[in-house]
């Protein structure tokens, strides 16, 4: 996962015990709470008001979570109660560098730029002790796993033991153990330090000491929960050792993904990831055990979505993307169990499902046409090459017999998915770059529109045309469509406007009246009755196929729509955008809101556009604020789910939406 919504380098982040939750805290000034199943924030933000949070932790029962601040402030926050309450610990005369619970929660430790370490009551806010003596800023504590002992470590290169419950000393200082963080192994046994590019293991009872040369600028380091492992944060990324018997010879792998300084990373309770903590104003999420060494993104496409395509039974959304994946989701719940399907070389242009849900198709800049399984992800068969350029689209026979792929090469190929060559059909050319290609109901004919804006229609089993091409737009077509009973074709380009014509004459039946750029996709509901199309101004619109009446406008994309889709069962409209996301819409719901916006504040949400990071109602008038970093991920009230890498769902209280003249009076719940 990628976790992003943090205004500032993140310096810190903690697990729950549960490994549910991950706090961050950013010099932004929040704290902020993820959930580890979705990767999105369980809670709203948590602001101290005192200036960049430099250090969080986790209570092991995960009802507090403590952060410190360059005010010199700690901050316990109760994350059990609807709003966070939070208490504020004061005494530092400096930055905290580090704050730590112990492990039963009973003591907050903390450390400072004051040159002293301080041990808390968290639940009474009672300062415990004061630990000083130290030649430096204090950069970190930890305490030792049966909660009896405190380490700190200060940039004198200065490691301390502490008795907990008397504020002495266990032991004289260690000189050069360390001077940016200290922990101790999960066995209680071992101290790990880092100083000067090096990660020491102390064992502070015998004294012997191992290095582990790294020759990076640690800056902060983690066992593992069994104690087989230690990951260390550094300016370019992360190092994962494998501890071994001789701990001088442990191999190490970097995971890279980060582009800013990785100021901390931490394992989850289980041991299976590991969060990390960077000046890139991310927090991510590794699997050290799957051997790779780059990140696991999210579950969500890291470019822009190219095409949406939905199996026939409604089980599952298909993808494509610039970021050369294939991915498949579900529709009802817009999750995927299936990793992306990887192969192409290139952007990923066009996806297509078949009818029977077999099989997903998808095509790419590198002129390749591949076949997937969509049960298992698996390929089939070998890429299908013949192509010259780039293929724009695919399209499925209703059949199941064969499949349709158009090109910059001015050609559409005819695949046999038996044997997964070029049919005997073809090739069938056109004058220009070929960008849409679809069959009809009955598959005897086959569709497609060009780069000049003809429309073309040829007999599935001669080659043959059937008509002359016609001029259906004046410029480039970007998608066509047959009506469900074969009768019409509606196409849209990027002259803006929505044509339907008369699939047996030739002849325009219908104008729809397009938005002001270009249309990038049109799709035609099942039913017959509604015709949907994605555009350049972002946006998604659904007319009445008979009359032409637009019914609504759908807004919320952050960036240009590249595909829609109907579902099967005629509730929803699928779209696929260049903001990364792919969003399900509420048909009726968004119908019914767009003719209530007058008069309901809250059906004006669903029909909201930004302007200048606020949401702005049909009359100009401002309802909702947005920040920057959430504009992306704003979910409307008629989306019914947002498949990406996270969402910001708008919702009115028990109160209601509290609306009036003077904005500056009104509130939102």
């Amino acid at each position: 996962m990628t976790l992003t919504g943090h205004g500032g380098a993140v310096r810190s982040v903690a697990y729950s015990f549960d490994g549910l939750l991950l706090a961050s805290g950013s010099d932004d000034g929040t704290v902020r709470v993820w959930d580890m199943r979705t990767g999105e924030e369980a809670m709203s933000p948590l602001l101290s008001g005192d200036g960049m949070v430099l250090s969080v932790d986790f209570a092991r029962h995960s009802q507090w979570i403590a952060s410190g601040t360059d005010a010199g402030i700690v901050c316990v926050w109760n994350v059990t109660t609807a709003r966070a309450n939070c208490l504020r610990l004061r005494g530092h005369l400096d930055q905290v560098n580090c704050v730590t619970f112990a492990p039963d929660g009973s003591n907050l430790a903390s450390a400072s730029t004051d040159r002293t370490a301080r041990i808390w009551n968290p639940e009474t806010g009672e300062q415990l002790a004061v630990l000083s003596g130290y030649r430096g800023s204090v950069n970190g504590v930890a305490f030792s796993p049966d909660g009896n002992l405190l380490a700190s470590i200060s940039d004198g290169s200065d490691t301390r033991l502490w008795h907990v419950n008397t504020g002495q000393y266990a032991r004289e200082p260690m000189r050069y153990a360390g001077e940016n963080t200290v922990i101790f192994s999960p066995d209680g046994e071992s101290l790990a330090g880092t100083s000067r590019g090096q990660l020491t293991l102390w064992q502070y009872k015998t004294g012997q000491k191992t290095a582990l040369n790294s020759a990076i600028t640690i800056r902060s380091a983690q066992f593992s929960p069994d104690g087989r492992s230690l990951v260390a944060a550094h300016d370019q990324g992360l190092r994962l050792w494998t501890l071994q018997s001789n701990i001088a010879d442990s191999p190490w792998v970097d995971l890279t993904g980060h582009s800013g300084t990785v100021r901390w990373a931490t394992f989850s309770p289980c041991g299976i990831y590991i969060a990390s903590a960077s000046d890139d104003n991310t927090v991510r999420i590794w699997s050290p055990g799957s051997g790779e060494k780059s990140s696991q993104q999210l579950v969500a496409h890291e470019k822009p979505v190219s095409s949406v395509a939905v199996s026939r039974a409604g089980d599952f959304i298909a993808s494509s993307s610039d970021d050369n994946s294939v991915r498949l989701w579900s529709l009802c719940t817009g999750k995927t169990t299936l990793p992306p399907f990887l192969g192409h070389t290139g952007r990923v242009l066009s996806v297509s499902a078949s009818l029977d849900g077999r099989l997903v198709a998808s095509s790419s800049v590198d002129q390749t046409v591949r076949l997937w399984d969509a049960h298992s992800g698996a390929a089939v068969g070998k890429p299908m090459t013949g192509h010259t350029d780039w293929i724009r689209a695919v399209s499925f026979s209703h059949d199941g017999l064969w499949l349709a792929s158009a090109s910059d090469d001015n050609t559409v190929h005819m695949w046999d998915l038996a044997t997964q060559q070029s049919s005997a059909v073809g090739p069938l050319r056109c004058t220009d770059w070929v960008c849409a290609v679809v069959f009809s109901p009955d598959d005897k004919l086959i569709a497609s529109g060009d780069n000049g804006g003809l429309i073309y229609l040829w007999n599935l089993d001669t080659g043959e045309h059937v008509c002359a091409p016609w001029q259906a737009d004046r410029q480039r077509i970007n998608s066509l469509e047959f009506s469900p009973n074969g009768k019409k074709i509606v196409s849209g380009g990027n002259d803006k406007d929505i044509r339907i014509w008369d699939a047996s004459t030739s002849q325009l039946v219908l104008v729809l009246e397009g938005p002001p750029n270009s249309i990038l996709s049109v799709a035609w509901s099942l039913d017959g009755g509604l015709i949907g199309a994605g555009s350049k101004d972002r946006t998604v619109r659904l007319w009445d196929a008979m009359t032409g009446a637009l019914l609504a406008t759908l807004r919320g994309h952050a960036g240009e729509v590249r595909s829609v889709v109907f579902a099967p069962d005629g509730q929803y409209i699928i779209s696929g955008s260049e903001d990364t996301t792919i969003r399900k819409w509420h048909m009726d719901v968004a119908c019914k809101r767009a003719s209530e916006h007058n008069v309901d504040p809250i059906a004006a949400l669903a029909s909201a556009i930004i302007e200048d990071k606020w949401l702005v109602g049909p009359s100009g008038e401002l309802l909702v604020w947005v920040p920057a970093e959430y504009r992306v991920y704003l979910q409307a009230g008629c989306c019914a789910l947002t498949m990406g890498k996270s969402r910001v769902i708008v919702k009115a209280g028990a109160g209601g939406l509290h609306a009036g003249p003077n904005w500056k009076l009104c509130w939102c719940d």
